[in-house]
């Protein structure tokens, strides 16, 4: 085995959005050799009771084709243990399982109760693991601590000892974002300019058109705007789900005339293009385990006005800067959300140089080469590691 160029094994149970984004992004900058086996991103519950019998399928015929690897990289979309117990041919590989979410800190909508097989598959999946990634502290102790707590109406399982094996072999590892090809110095000279000259806010909300996005408090929030004869402009872009809320259907309908941009945007190209002639960056996600669009928004120059909650704070670093917090995030409901807005309209003296310091230090943090080679030497060290223990 060389230690500097592993062959990686990436399996993506659900390869398409930030998913694929993250898993294709890393290959790329990758020092290692990678083989991705994908799965069509839809229907996420059948992907999570099932990619692990059609990902070992596949992989177990590239075994017998001669293939062969160091490490085994995949999400938390997939039965880890399942799949390691299915796939001959894989004993002794390590495995990383990477959190980009967790079932146990998913919102559930009214009075429906969480399917407790999710929640086990991610708990198995973990303990399965070699290491467990989280793409954020949030992330992680939010399903520490749901284990601890659904353990309580558990028959039968004191999983104390399990929650303590998970976060011992538990690591924090953001997702890096490519910006290679954004100019944040010029983003916020050009938004300063647009500031300074007056005309309506440009606002943008991106995320999947799912309920936990929470579009009902976007609407409410822009109605609060409408009545308050708060000019704008609008944005709203991201992926579709097949059960769109009716929250867009009314956001569209009643403010067609303020509306820039709609729907899915079909590049990254266009994508950046709505980031950039955005002024304000806005989040009411109720469900957020880091926050992509909103750290791309941040580094590109835009205004976040972000929900003091989930992982927001901790990706703006508020904790460590209580200025951040107090221009970025706001109190979690869609009133104070539109006093934001209404404040930054009325009041055009915004604090670019906090906006400017924000953005260098995401792009600091997250520049891709830079956090790809730290992987990269992690997964190294996770394979000496586990050829002198013998796994």
């Amino acid at each position: 085995m060389n230690v500097r160029s592993l062959r990686v094994l990436s399996l993506q149970p659900w390869y398409g959005g930030s998913h694929r984004q993250f898993a294709d992004s890393w290959a790329q900058h990758s020092q290692h050799q990678w083989t991705t086996v994908g799965l069509p991103a839809r229907n996420w519950k059948w992907r999570m009771r099932y990619a692990a019998i059609e990902l070992s399928r596949i992989v177990s015929q590239r075994l017998k084709d001669g293939e062969a690897w160091d490490v085994v990289v995949c999400t938390d979309m997939m039965n880890a243990a399942e799949f390691q117990s299915l796939t001959k041919g894989l004993q002794g590989v390590p495995i990383v399982v990477y959190f980009h979410e967790n079932q146990f800190a998913y919102p559930i909508r009214g009075k429906q109760q969480p399917d407790h097989h999710f929640l086990f598959t991610n708990l198995v999946s973990a303990l399965a693991a070699d290491e467990v990634w989280f793409n954020s502290t949030f992330n992680l102790q939010s399903m520490l601590r749901g284990a601890a707590q659904h353990a309580e109406v558990w028959p039968d399982f004191d999983c104390d000892q399990e929650i303590k094996a998970i976060s011992d072999k538990s690591k924090t590892v953001p997702p890096p974002v490519d910006l290679s090809d954004v100019d944040s110095a010029a983003s916020v000279e050009n938004l300063q300019k647009r500031v300074a000259d007056g005309q309506p806010l440009h606002l943008v909300w991106a995320a999947r058109w799912e309920y936990d996005k929470d579009p009902d408090s976007l609407l409410q929030c822009l109605e609060l705007l409408s009545q308050q004869r708060v000019p704008f402009r609008l944005s709203v872009i991201g992926e579709q789900a097949d059960a769109i809320p009716l929250a867009f259907n009314a956001i569209r309908t009643k403010f067609e005339l303020s509306i820039e941009n709609w729907g899915y945007q079909e590049s990254r190209k266009d994508y950046w293009a709505v980031l950039e002639s955005a002024d304000v960056f806005l989040s009411t996600a109720q469900h957020e385990f880091f926050g992509l669009s909103a750290v791309e928004a941040m580094s590109i120059g835009c205004w976040p006005l972000l929900p003091d909650r989930l992982a927001y704070p901790e990706v703006i670093e508020a904790t460590k800067d209580q200025q951040r917090r107090d221009l970025f995030l706001y109190q979690s409901n869609a009133k104070d959300l539109a006093a934001k807005i209404r404040k930054l309209h009325l009041n055009r003296d915004w604090d670019f140089v906090a906006l400017t310091e924000l953005a260098n230090s995401l792009r600091r943090k997250l520049d891709f080469q830079k956090c790809a080679h730290s992987m990269d030497q992690m997964l190294i060290d996770l394979t000496l590691r586990c050829a002198r223990t013998g796994g």
